[in-house]
């Protein structure tokens, strides 16, 4: 990536300068740091560049799951985009389709053979009015012009600091060093920047947004923005499209100089004289204040007790806090000092973009994306929106809104696994929020019971089929969500949150699959109008369609809703005729069907794919995240949805960070280590940008999506531990890359928390910390068994089981050490 007046010659000569730098960290007479243990010197956790970012896919995210901004480390003008993560376009409003009953008509044409017919009616009685829903748009941005900075910049350093969660910047300039940290507070629900310079200094604070908003000095340190939402653009035709609404807002900046003076200058802060610089940034909306007198007192709040405490408290309480979730796991896989730990990361990521292998980076990479979930998604918060909470436009790509056909799901991949699980609620929350337009969009539609949430959903819980026939018609989207509660409870085997959270939804859900689903005349019972996600088939006449009945992803999903409800009311021992009712459903659904050219069909037909390399895998869904495919269970399922794999690959699929990530949870599925490391490395080649951002394609210009990141964090953990079909499965696609290493924290099904430590591709030993009582099911590594287990130093009463595998009883509370042999 290119940064504005930093030449390739002299950035790659100051790489060797890092060490010299960092030794001076600290240095300057007015600097401060918080103390806080160093989880060891690998450079795993920081990030550096020797240049600010030009363009804002290039600046350095912090965030708290409300607040966000990017950092882009100017030095003379720095800007902070700002975020808060409720600031949406439009109202909650009903857009259901006055036609909607006719979605019975669109079923009927396509199990008669008449699918053109049916797309065209399904544009016209299926699609919402308005068809787009509303997108989340930036706060806007707030802008450092400090004086006397025009000269020349030596010893320039921007770094993301992965284990504190703050943003730093810093130089030499005019003789002096200076610095600057930003961090976003969740405790404090407050962005704080800190400037600190050895010689007084002087500066202008702006606040603006491109549209819809004004900005005053409310006082001598304090300035004030406030607007609304509103669609960049105004419309015209008020029945098909958004009104000129939005979510009011309000955003505050607020200075404190440990020395000098602080004064209004128009819609300014003027500072000047002072060595050490507060700035603190809050803001609230009228969907969570209610109103203007609402948002002014939530803000007020928040600078009150913020501002009652020094910079150095604020810091400390706030690291502490980040920490409390970020320092549950720990993955080395350098065993040792990074060797390019001064090397900056827009290098690193060149040197693997060109070809080059970097064990360190894929540690910071996997550091990189839980900071990313622990900064865009807390308790209390929305979840993780298709780019985290960072968005610098008003019309952002795909409005990034909540697309819950992958997106949002695989969001929240790594949440169980990656001992985050406090943090996956908000994706409960979602779900919840789309109960009432959900159950009236099931009743208006299909004449259902439950309800149905369609591929997006956004800040009010929008149900219906939008964007267009080819995404929009497909109502499997609150099910998806609905089995992460039931991973939740796979994990905590908390039956409290099986009974009072999970089992509800999921009964519902499966309600209205009963009602949905349909018997075809072979006495299959076939879900539609469907689609297999955003991909076509070509039919026998040559043309393409996209709708149809009982896509392959559908009967997956179906499955699971049917199998978890009739597990969970059977472990809670109600609702048995509900019970017998999916188990009875279940059985009748279409199987899975292997295709001439020996891949998983995507289609109940073997029809021929329009773009066989397309960015979706939705007929993998039963490999992964669910595990109704499995390598032992059903193997010759476990090789087609390998030549899936194999086939998509060939043809260029994987062309998305998210759809590279999903392959690379897939392989690692398939406990094919090599392959599954493979496509991580493209990930980062081929979908990542220099400051770690994922993005959703393979250009220089493609947009930011958090997914990828979050995704490919999760792969890393799949390949190193699974726990699907009642067995946890100790390194099970270790690429011979990581010959050693260790892991520890990971979660498994059960309740178990791991350690795992390995050299030379075998394991040296484990470590099982039982949250629940019960029995392990544990397969060791392939080449390897279980020798012994330990508890507090007594032998472990050992039972054999399937492969490589053994049985043991567990306590709660207890910790169990694991050799191999």
């Amino acid at each position: 990536m290119a940064r504005r007046g930093w030449s390739r010659r002299k950035f790659l000569r100051d790489g060797a300068l890092t060490g010299m730098l960092a030794s001076r960290a600290g240095a300057g007479k007015v600097w401060s740091e918080t103390s806080h243990e160093a989880i060891g010197e690998t450079g795993a956790t920081r990030i550096f560049y020797r240049q600010p970012a030009l363009a804002w896919p290039d600046a350095l995210p912090v965030g708290n799951g409300r607040l966000g901004a990017m950092v882009f480390g100017g030095t003379a003008n720095e800007r902070l985009q700002l975020n808060e993560e409720t600031v949406w376009m439009g109202e909650r409003r009903d857009r259901d389709n006055p036609q909607a009953a006719k979605t019975a008509e669109v079923r009927a044409l396509l199990m008669a053979g008449k699918v053109h017919e049916a797309e065209a009616l399904a544009a016209e009685v299926m699609m919402g009015i308005p068809d787009r829903l509303p997108c989340y748009q930036t706060l806007g941005d707030m802008w450092l012009e400090l004086d006397g900075l025009a000269g020349d910049v030596q010893e320039y350093r921007l770094e993301l600091d992965l284990d504190q969660a703050i943003a730093k910047t810093s130089f030499v300039a005019g003789g002096a060093r200076w610095k600057r940290e930003i961090f976003s507070s969740a405790p404090r629900n407050v962005i704080a920047v800190r400037l600190e310079c050895e010689q007084p200094m002087a500066l202008t604070v702006r606040m603006d947004r491109v549209v819809h908003s004004e900005t005053v000095a409310a006082d001598a340190n304090r300035l004030v923005m406030t607007g609304a939402a509103r669609p960049a653009k105004p419309t015209t035709d008020a029945a098909t499209q958004e009104r000129q609404v939005g979510v009011a807002f309000r955003a505050e900046v607020a200075a404190h100089a440990d020395d000098g003076a602080v004064r209004a200058a128009g819609n300014t802060l003027r500072i000047e004289g002072a060595r050490r610089v507060t700035l603190l940034v809050m803001a609230a909306t009228a969907f969570r204040e209610g109103d203007a007198r609402g948002m002014e007192a939530a803000c007020a709040r928040n600078l009150k007790v913020a501002s009652s405490m020094s910079y150095d408290a604020l810091k400390r309480e706030h690291v502490e806090d980040y920490q409390s979730y970020a320092r549950r796991v720990e993955l080395d896989l350098l065993q040792g000092p990074d060797p390019l730990k001064d090397v900056p990361m827009d290098v690193r990521m060149q040197r693997v973009k060109e070809g080059g292998d970097d064990a360190g980076l894929l540690q910071t990479y996997f550091k990189y994306g839980r900071y990313m979930l622990i900064s865009s998604s807390r308790p209390g918060t929305l979840p993780a929106n298709l780019q985290g909470i960072w968005n610098e436009s008003i019309d952002p790509p795909w409005g990034s809104k909540f697309t819950v056909n992958i997106n949002a799901e695989m969001n929240y991949w790594m949440a169980e696994p990656g001992n985050l699980a406090d943090l996956h609620p908000q994706l409960f929350d979602l779900l919840d929020s789309a109960r009432s337009f959900g159950a009236e969009t099931a009743k208006k539609y299909y004449k259902a019971r439950g309800f149905v949430v369609h591929h997006n959903t956004d800040l009010w819980g929008d149900s219906i089929p939008v964007d267009h026939v080819q995404a929009g018609v497909w109502a499997m989207g609150a099910a998806w969500m609905a089995l992460h509660l039931w991973e939740h409870y796979a994990f905590s085997q908390d039956k409290g949150f099986l009974r009072e959270r999970a089992y509800p939804r999921l009964k519902e859900i499966g309600e209205f699959m009963l009602d949905y689903l349909v018997e075809a005349p072979d006495a299959t019972l076939q879900s539609g109008p469907s689609q297999s996600p955003e991909n076509k088939y070509r039919l026998p006449d040559g043309t393409t369609a996209s709708l149809c009945m009982s896509p392959a992803m559908d009967t997956e999903i179906i499955h699971a809703v049917f199998d978890r409800v009739a597990r969970a009311s059977e472990l809670l021992g109600v609702d048995a005729e509900l019970r017998g009712q999916v188990q009875a459903a279940a059985k009748k659904l279409p199987p899975l069907k292997i295709g001439a050219n020996g891949a998983l069909q995507e289609w109940n037909e073997d029809y021929a794919e329009t773009e066989p390399g397309h960015r979706h895998i939705s007929h993998l869904f039963g490999l992964y995240p669910d595990d109704q495919i499995t390598l032992r269970g059903t193997p010759e399922l476990a090789e087609a949805a390998r030549k899936v794999l194999e086939r998509r690959l060939s043809y260029g699929g994987g062309s998305t960070g998210w759809s590279r990530a999903w392959i690379v949870n897939c392989y690692a599925r398939l406990e094919d280590g090599e392959a599954a490391y493979r496509n991580l490395v493209d990930l980062l080649r081929h979908s990542t940008r220099g400051n770690l951002f994922d993005v959703c394609g393979m250009k220089a210009n493609s947009p930011f999506q958090i997914d990828g990141n979050l995704g490919g964090a999760a792969g890393m953990m799949e390949m190193l531990l699974q726990s699907h079909g009642g067995v946890v499965r100790l390194l099970p696609a270790l690429p011979k890359a990581w010959a050693a290493g260790s892991f520890k924290g990971l979660r498994a099904r059960g309740g178990l928390e791991v350690d795992c430590a390995w050299r030379e591709g075998k394991a040296t030993q484990a470590i099982l910390r039982a949250k629940v009582g019960g029995s392990v099911r544990l397969a060791a590594p392939m080449g390897q068994r279980v020798a012994r287990v330990t508890r507090g130093g007594r032998v472990v009463t050992l039972r054999p089981g399937a492969g490589n595998g053994t049985e043991f009883a567990v306590e709660a509370g207890a910790q169990y050490n694991v050799l191999f042999g």
